[in-house]
């Protein structure tokens, strides 16, 4: 669990840095023109606080885990959407769909991560 929380607040954090500051694609909250704290502690729990149920409640089996995969990956979307709806997050050139495109890769790879580190 440790390494999963580590690895996934490290990959949202630079993630975030690189298309939010660098790319300047969307800002949290008030940080537009710098690093706030509390879009950094967000950042630093947000996604262990999806891959840890995600993979607690996986199925070990492929053909039921695409439409567990899929709801993951609508529900992450729809998140996404009322953080957007509520102010915290404001897209400045990101859309709604790239977000959904990601998702629907990621959490593949957050499954083939777990095994990696499992065996």
């Amino acid at each position: 669990m440790y390494i999963i929380w580590i690895s996934f607040s490290f990959l949202e954090i630079v993630v975030d840095y690189y298309l939010g500051h660098t790319l300047e694609l969307y800002h949290f909250a008030e940080e537009a023109e710098k690093l706030s704290l509390e879009a950094f502690t967000t950042k630093l729990f947000m996604s262990p606080l999806f891959a840890i149920p995600f993979l607690n409640f996986m199925p070990n089996k492929f053909s039921p885990f695409i439409p567990y995969w899929l709801l993951w990956a609508a529900f992450a979307t729809f998140f996404e959407w009322t953080t957007v709806h509520t102010g915290y997050l404001t897209y400045t050139g990101w859309k709604l769909w790239y977000s959904a495109i990601f998702y629907t890769f990621i959490f593949p790879i957050v499954r083939w991560h777990y095994y990696y580190i499992k065996h």
